[in-house]
């Protein structure tokens, strides 16, 4: 397998494996990745994970050497795998922190977007280059750029191709913070380790408002609340968040 998932405590760490290709990904990557997410899913131990690349870089996107051949139905169910791949990432309820360092490219950005945090090296090399082998953009990434960006700009770098240093992404907002490339996945990590220790349920519930946001009214948006709040409040976690609040305290959550 090229693409591995470990645990440490309440973090998980996916790992593309593939460092002599720049970890782009084979048809057999796209369809262990949503594999796996959907195994961290069902996992109630798992609170936090950490996407990243095996050895200098992050993903240079779909392996370009097992792109065409076959027919339209063949390229079709290619898409479909690409697309459940990403899906699976924005699907996952708890929290996962993208560490980019080298290239992030094509589909390998379009996970990154579709993480909650990106940890990014100001040196790291975003871009989407599908009009340099002509071809349309996939993976979400039209829909994920401009929903992070706005359209003129994504329109910009889409049509350009251009590659997108890890500190112009930061400063366009395409990513949450720097790092040094060396410290890239510490500071992921220690970034896990503080989401796993906080309300769970209140993590996931943020994630799916956010998820729902784009495609909703604000009344909309109200009801969606009206709903959770009371199933909120019924929690553990809220009861010792409330209870940490009152006593001075630090909370020690537990996911329930």
């Amino acid at each position: 397998m090229t693409v591995t998932l470990e645990s440490n405590g309440n973090v998980a760490t996916v790992t593309l494996d593939r460092p002599e290709k720049k970890n782009a990904l084979s048809l057999a990557m796209r369809v262990d990745v949503p594999k796996l997410f959907e195994q961290i899913q069902d996992d109630v131990s798992i609170r936090a994970v950490v996407l990243t690349g095996s050895g200098r870089d992050f993903c240079a996107g779909a392996d370009v050497s097992e792109m065409g051949g076959g027919g339209i139905a063949d390229s079709m169910a290619r898409v479909e795998i690409l697309h459940r791949m990403v899906r699976s990432l924005i699907r996952t309820d708890i929290p996962i922190i993208a560490a980019v360092r080298g290239v992030c490219i094509g589909v390998g950005w379009s996970m990154a977007l579709a993480c909650d945090y990106v940890v990014a090296a100001p040196d790291a090399r975003f871009q989407f280059a599908f009009r340099h082998i002509g071809l349309a953009p996939d993976g979400g990434a039209v829909h994920l750029l401009s929903q992070n960006l706005g359209m003129l700009r994504a329109k910009a770098l889409v049509y350009s191709g251009r590659f997108v240093s890890g500190q112009e992404a930061m400063d366009m907002g395409l990513v949450s913070e720097l790092a040094h490339a060396d410290g890239i996945l510490d500071r992921a990590n220690a970034l896990a380790a503080e989401l796993a220790q906080s309300p769970t349920l209140s993590l996931r519930m943020i994630k799916r408002q956010f998820a729902a946001a784009e495609a909703q009214t604000f009344e909309e948006a109200l009801a969606g609340e009206k709903i959770m709040q009371p199933l909120m409040i019924r929690s553990d976690d809220f009861r010792e968040g409330t209870s940490a609040f009152k006593e001075k305290r630090k909370a020690q959550f537990t996911g329930q």
